[in-house]
C-alpha cells in the first residue's frame, strides 16, 4: 500500500514538474514574441535595414539563452553565406594570431567587421541538411561539429553551439549561431535552448517577412503618390505648353500688325494717295483744267487707274490685318480656355461627381492641341451623343487620357517614320452580358507593343521607355488604379509596325458592376 502511495506521489510530482515546465516554455516563447515583435516596430518606425535588425535580433538570441556569444550570417544568394554582425564574446571563424584573436573577442563592433570581410566556412545548403530534422543543430562538445564548419581554435571558448536558420519564403535567409562556455558559473546551453532559439528564429522569419512587405507597400504607396502627382505634372506642363506655343504666336501677330500699322512712310499707298495724288489734283481744280489733266495729260490720265491700285493694296492689307487680328483673338480664347482647364482640372482634383467622358476627352485633346498642331499629329475624335454618364473624378480621368495620349504622341516620335501620325478617340456604349459599359478608346497607328511586353504594360515599374525621371513606369499603372477605382478596366491590343489600341471600359452606373475579367 505504501509502495502504492509513493508511486502515485512520485507520478504527480513528474506530471506537476511537466506542466510547470510547460508552462516556463510557454512563458518564456511569449517574452521573446513580445520581444521581437518590439524590434520588428523599431525597424518599420526607423526605416533600418534587414541586416540591422537581424543583429538586434542576434543580440537578443545571445541574452536569451545566456550564451558567452553569438553571430548573424546573412545567405548571398549563391550557396554563401556572409557576415552581418557579431555580438558578446564569440571565437573567431578562422585561425588569426592570437593578438588579434583578443581584439576580436573583446570588441564585437571589431570582429563584426571582421566577419563581414571573411569567407564564411559552412553553405547554406550544408546548414539546411543539417538543421532539417530539428530546425536546428546542437553541437555539445568538438566531435559533434560538422567536417569544416569552424576552427579547432573556436572550441576552446565555444563548448557548446547552437545553429538555427531563418527561413523566408521557403529559402534560408540568414543563419544565427550562439555558444556558451561550460564554467561553473555560465550557463551552458542544453537542448531546450536548441529548441527556443529555432522557435526565435522562427518568430523571427515572420518579422521579418512582415518588415518587407510593410517596407514593399510603403515603397509601392510613395510611387504610386509619385506617379499620380507626375500624372498632374504632366497635365500642368501641357496646359503650361500650349500656353506658351498659343503667347508665341500672338506675339507674332501683334509685332506683324505692328509692322504693317506703323507711322505711314513715303512709300505707303495712303502717304502716295494722300501728299501726292490729292494735292495735284485740287492744283488742277484751282486752275480750273481739272479736265483736260485727267483726259489729255499723260500722267493725269492714270490717275484713276493709280489711285484704284493704291485702294487695293490698302484693302489688301486691311483683310490681312483682319485674319492678323482673328488669329490673336483666336489664340488669347484659347489662352483664356486653357487657363480655364487649368483652374477646373485643380478644383475638381479629388471630386467624384456623375458626369460624361465627352469633356474630359474634349479636355485633354484641347490640352495636347498645340503639341499636335507643332508635332504634325493628325487627331480625330468620335464621340456617341448619347453616351450614358458615369461617377468618376473628372479631373483624374483627365490625367488616363493626358497619359494614354503623351505616350501614343511619344511613340510615334520615336519610331522617327514618314508615315502620318494619326491618334484617334472614341466614346461610345457597349451592352456586355447585359450590362451597360461606357467604352472608349485611344487609337494610334505607332510602332506597336512587343506580344511579350503586352501582360506587363500595367505592371508597377514596368516600362518599354528608357528609365529615367520622367518615366518610372508608374504611369499605366496608375491609369489602371483610376480606372478600377469605378470598377472599370483597361485593356491593351497591339500589332507591331501597325498600332496600338487602349481600351477603357466603366460600368455605366455603380449598380451595374460586373467581373471585368471576364471581358
Amino acid at each position: 500500500m505504501a509502495g502504492a502511495l509513493i508511486y502515485l506521489h512520485t507520478k504527480k510530482i513528474i506530471a506537476e514538474r511537466k506542466l510547470y515546465e510547460k508552462d516556463k516554455a510557454i512563458k518564456r516563447e511569449r517574452k521573446g514574441t513580445a520581444a521581437i515583435l518590439e524590434l520588428s516596430e523599431k525597424a518599420i518606425n526607423s526605416d533600418t535595414s534587414d541586416e540591422s535588425f537581424l543583429a538586434h535580433f542576434g543580440e537578443y538570441a545571445q541574452r536569451s539563452l545566456g550564451g558567452i556569444g553569438s553571430a548573424v550570417f546573412i545567405s548571398a544568394g549563391n550557396d554563401e553565406f556572409v557576415g552581418c554582425s557579431v555580438s558578446g564574446t564569440f571565437p573567431p571563424l578562422k585561425d588569426v594570431p592570437n593578438q588579434v584573436e583578443q581584439q576580436l573577442l573583446a570588441h564585437p563592433k571589431f570582429h563584426t567587421q571582421f566577419i563581414r570581410d571573411i569567407k564564411i566556412p559552412f553553405s547554406v545548403s550544408r546548414l539546411k541538411e543539417l538543421c532539417k530534422e530539428n530546425g536546428y543543430y546542437f553541437i555539445k562538445k568538438q566531435e559533434d561539429a560538422p567536417e569544416n564548419f569552424f576552427q579547432k581554435t573556436f572550441f576552446k571558448i565555444a563548448k557548446r553551439t547552437v545553429i538555427a536558420p531563418i527561413y523566408c519564403n521557403n529559402t534560408v535567409s540568414a543563419a544565427v549561431i550562439v555558444v556558451s562556455g561550460d564554467d561553473f558559473d555560465t550557463h551552458i546551453i542544453d537542448e531546450n535552448d536548441a529548441i527556443f532559439l529555432a522557435r526565435l528564429c522562427e518568430i523571427a522569419a515572420m518579422s521579418l517577412n512582415g518588415i518587407r512587405i510593410f517596407r514593399q507597400r510603403r515603397e509601392f504607396e510613395k510611387n504610386l503618390q509619385e506617379a499620380k502627382e507626375e500624372g498632374m505634372l504632366q497635365v500642368s506642363a501641357g496646359i503650361i505648353h500650349n500656353i506658351g506655343n498659343a503667347v508665341t504666336v500672338a506675339k507674332l501677330n501683334v509685332a506683324e500688325l505692328k509692322e504693317k500699322n506703323k507711322i505711314l512712310n513715303a512709300d505707303s499707298p495712303e502717304s502716295l494717295i494722300t501728299n501726292e495724288l490729292i494735292p495735284e489734283l485740287k492744283k488742277h481744280v484751282n486752275t480750273g483744267d481739272i479736265k483736260e489733266f485727267l483726259t489729255k495729260d499723260p500722267g493725269g490720265s492714270q490717275y484713276f487707274d493709280i489711285i484704284s491700285e493704291l485702294v487695293g493694296h490698302i484693302a489688301k492689307r486691311s483683310e490681312e490685318n483682319a485674319k492678323l487680328a482673328s488669329s490673336l483673338s483666336n489664340k488669347l480664347n484659347h489662352i483664356s480656355e486653357i487657363i480655364e482647364l487649368q483652374q477646373k482640372f485643380v478644383g475638381e482634383l479629388g471630386t467624384e461627381n456623375i458626369t460624361s467622358l465627352a469633356p474630359v476627352i474634349e479636355s485633354s485633346v484641347k490640352i495636347f492641341e498645340e503639341t499636335f498642331n507643332k508635332k504634325a499629329v493628325f487627331l480625330e475624335t468620335e464621340i456617341t451623343p448619347d453616351t450614358p454618364e458615369i461617377l468618376i473624378d473628372s479631373s483624374m480621368m483627365t490625367q488616363v487620357y493626358i497619359n494614354l495620349i503623351k505616350n501614343a504622341v511619344e511613340a510615334m516620335e520615336a519610331e522617327n517614320a514618314l508615315k502620318e501620325k494619326r491618334i484617334k478617340i472614341t466614346l461610345k456604349k457597349e451592352n456586355i452580358e447585359g450590362k451597360t459599359f461606357v467604352i472608349s478608346e485611344v487609337i494610334d497607328n505607332g510602332p506597336g507593343i512587343a506580344p511579350e511586353n503586352l501582360p506587363k504594360m500595367f505592371k508597377f515599374g514596368f516600362s518599354t521607355k528608357e528609365k529615367s525621371r520622367h518615366s518610372r513606369g508608374y504611369g499605366l499603372h496608375s491609369c489602371m488604379e483610376t480606372v478600377k477605382k469605378y470598377n472599370g478596366n483597361i485593356e491593351v491590343k497591339s500589332t507591331l509596325g501597325q498600332g496600338t489600341t487602349f481600351i477603357i471600359k466603366i460600368p455605366a452606373s455603380q449598380s451595374n458592376t460586373t467581373d471585368l475579367k471576364k471581358l
